[in-house]
């Protein structure tokens, strides 16, 4: 019997599978290589980008150890060939910023790999470290029969779930890298209860059901709730969705489940409730969190026939699949079966995919979902705007981007859009952003939604960065529950990453992300540059870094006086002093750039160019708090660390200035910077003195959660 010892490191698990050969069949499991297709296809299509390690196709990968010696390529390890195909799936993913690309990645490393017998074990990958530290998290699924597998494999899909949400995906995903139920062990067929089909594109272990969830989806849920989430790439489908079902429970492709549906186009559509369930307390989403009766009166010949299904129609808002953050979900669950995705690209892919593969729509439904698609990827990264603009691609009205965009933490990242301004406002009524909507003509509604709905930015002397915030990167201990410093985007809605030690590898994330998603111009692209340039002037691992990146956009930090602390808690090196750290970024950043420079000295960025930036800077100015006053009124202080003051200054467009540290457009934002210094320097309190008593990070984490809830309040009341 096999005993598992979960020897996790950062949490990379050991695992086990099942197949090899003909010739080996009467002494192991039957085979199963096939059993999860979909996944197989996609890894296919990512290796087909880049291969400079000559891999075989995926397939060897997931057979026993003689078999899988035919897809080596370059490499020399049979136990780290799953790895070696899932590092460079995810990598060429990452590159194109294909959430759905990564996301398969991700599930390929945890597929169960066939070995010699029911119950046996396939070694885990010790000798290779894989690039990419979130394949490096996983291993594979183990074969469950074994001693101690199926709480091995359970371990392995709540960590899988967390890498998926850790890139914008779905963690629900997670599951589809199931097994099947455990077989018998000593069985002299070898029978399990497996299947093989490379001719199910789907994934047999989904057609005939066979698949066992290690799960629930709410320990899964529980498991990412304190995951950065939302990457800022772009999906090109739903992970492992080469046909409807795509390896998904949850998206069968059974067309008589529904009724007939004609392409007569009117439907009527009330956005559920529960979208406020976990925004209650934040005045942003407290308002308007249904668009009620929102119906389409496009002709069917407009927009086309969509045969067994209902017109395509997504919603946004909190709450979802009991997500805390905003996130985006179709509206006939019926017709499209697909749980919530933060990147609306996810659920536009899948229900442009359903209308081929089981709704039978003709091709003029076909390509108002492709107009659809673009409309939306025209609009303000995700926010409602985008699900209105698909939608209005259709004939439907919504007013979604009034709803504000929240944090998996439950914070508001950016207010809605004024009703009055809202993109989703058809030319056709008057009434855009009521609750009730009558949509305009398809074409004419899409092209306005696409229009307005981009970032209202304006071009400055660091450059216009599109539907992004200006980037900014904070440093401190106790991100992503480290004990050490790191570096991370201060904005994860624009710049969604975790945090890193090094530096680099956030500052290139930033500058990508201009280019990939935020459609900012060649300024800003040259400015980042200059940036990185500068942080790298600044000694490594340090504060410094931070600030002389964040000076090349004219934002004066001074993270160069916190402590460097090891990943023991421990003070590697004491902060420097406050006026020194800060000259030094502004020195770092005048090497770099005259014009940056000079704006660092105002301590204002020239222009916070997202539209939800500029909604944030409308509610701000409307505050009526006294300049010179303290607006941060949290009063916890562990470790006799009290937030910084907040003041109103009442000039510029960042009036709102944290004390020692930012500006900022909007209140509720500098009420958040402002907890969030107070956490990094109670955090490292807590490592300096041991993590003892009441004083330890998670206590820091806790508090700051209640500062956020305090800043959302004073804000809310602030705009009131």
């Amino acid at each position: 019997m096999l005993s598992f010892n979960f020897i996790l490191l950062g949490l990379s698990l050991a695992s086990y599978t099942t197949a090899v050969p003909a010739s080996y069949r009467h002494r192991r499991e039957v085979p199963q290589e096939h059993s999860h297709e979909a996944i197989l296809i996609d890894m296919r299509k990512q290796l087909a980008i880049a291969n400079p390690q000559n891999l075989g196709d995926p397939v060897f990968s997931l057979l026993g150890a003689a078999a899988a010696a035919g897809g080596l390529g370059d490499t020399t390890d049979v136990n780290c060939l799953q790895q070696a195909v899932a590092d460079q799936a995810f990598t060429n993913a990452k590159a194109a910023n294909d959430v759905a690309g990564m996301t398969s990645a991700l599930i390929f490393r945890t597929l169960e790999r066939n070995s010699g017998s029911v119950g046996a074990a396939s070694p885990n990958c010790t000798s290779v470290t894989a690039t990419n530290p979130e394949i490096a998290a996983l291993a594979q699924h183990q074969d469950p029969a074994g001693d101690g597998a199926q709480a091995f494999n359970k371990a392995v899909v709540l960590e899988l779930a967390k890498q998926i949400a850790s890139v914008g995906g779905t963690p629900t995903d997670a599951l589809k890298s199931g097994t099947f139920a455990p077989g018998t062990i000593g069985d002299p067929t070898a029978k399990g209860n497996s299947c093989d089909d490379a001719n199910d594109t789907a994934g047999c272990i989904e057609t005939l059901k066979l698949r066992v969830d290690d799960a629930t989806e709410d320990e899964i849920n529980a498991a990412v709730a304190g995951v950065s989430s939302s990457a800022s790439g772009n999906s090109t489908a739903s992970a492992g969705s080469a046909t409807a079902s795509a390896g998904s429970n949850s998206t069968s492709t059974d067309t008589g489940a529904t009724g007939e549906c004609p392409g007569t186009a009117t439907v009527t559509v009330t956005a559920a409730s529960e979208t406020t369930a976990a925004a209650a307390t934040t005045a942003a989403a407290a308002a308007t969190t249904t668009a009620a009766a929102a119906t389409s009166t496009a002709a069917a010949g407009d927009i086309g026939d969509f045969g067994s299904c209902t017109v395509p129609q997504i919603e946004f808002g909190a709450g979802f699949d009991n997500r805390k953050e905003t996130s985006f979900q179709p509206v006939d669950q019926k017709s499209y079966a697909h749980t919530s995705a933060q990147n609306v690209d996810i659920i536009m892919q899948f229900m442009c995919d359903t209308l081929t593969n089981s709704c039978a729509a003709d091709a003029t439904a076909k390509a108002t979902c492709k107009t659809a698609t673009a409309a939306a990827d025209a609009a303000s990264k995700g926010t409602g705007a985008q699900a209105d603009a698909f939608n209005a691609a259709f004939g439907i009205t919504t007013d979604f981007a009034s709803l504000a965009v929240i944090s998996n933490t439950g914070v508001t990242v950016s207010p809605g859009a004024n009703p009055a301004a809202t993109s989703a406002a058809s030319p056709a009524t008057a009434a855009a952003g009521a609750a009730t909507t009558t949509a305009a003509a398809a074409t004419t509604t899409a092209a306005a939604a696409a229009s307005t709905s981009a970032a209202a930015s304006g071009s400055s002397a660091i450059g216009d960065f599109g539907s992004c915030s200006v980037p900014q990167i904070e440093f401190g201990a106790g991100f992503d529950g480290r004990k050490e410093t790191s570096f991370q985007p201060v904005d994860k809605a624009s710049f969604n990453h975790g945090s890193a030690q090094g530096i680099d590898i956030i500052t290139k994330f930033i500058c990508d992300t201009l280019t990939n998603s935020c459609k900012a111009d060649a300024t800003a692209k040259a400015t980042c540059q200059t940036a990185i340039t500068a942080a790298d002037g600044q000694t490594a691992k340090t504060g410094a870094q931070a600030d002389a990146f964040n000076a090349a956009f004219g934002i004066t930090t001074n993270f160069a006086a916190d402590a460097v602390i090891s990943d023991q808690g421990s003070t590697i090196q004491a902060g420097a002093a406050a006026t020194a750290g800060a000259s030094a970024a502004t020195s770092a950043a005048a090497q770099a750039t005259t014009t940056a420079a000079a704006a660092a000295q105002t301590s204002a960025a020239a222009a916070t160019t997202s539209a939800a930036a500029a909604a944030a800077t409308t509610a701000a100015s409307s505050s009526s708090a006294a300049s010179g006053a303290n607006l941060q009124t949290f009063t916890g202080s562990l470790g006799g660390v009290t937030p910084p003051a907040v003041t109103d200054t009442k000039s510029g467009a960042q009036p709102f200035a944290v004390d020692g540290n930012a500006t900022f457009s909007s209140l509720q934002n500098a009420l958040v910077r402002s907890c969030d210094v107070q956490h990094n320097k109670c955090a490292n309190a807590a490592n300096s003195s041991g993590n003892k008593g009441d004083l330890t990070v998670t206590a820091c984490g806790d508090q700051q959660t209640q500062c956020n809830a305090a800043a959302q309040s004073s804000a809310a009341s602030a705009r009131r």
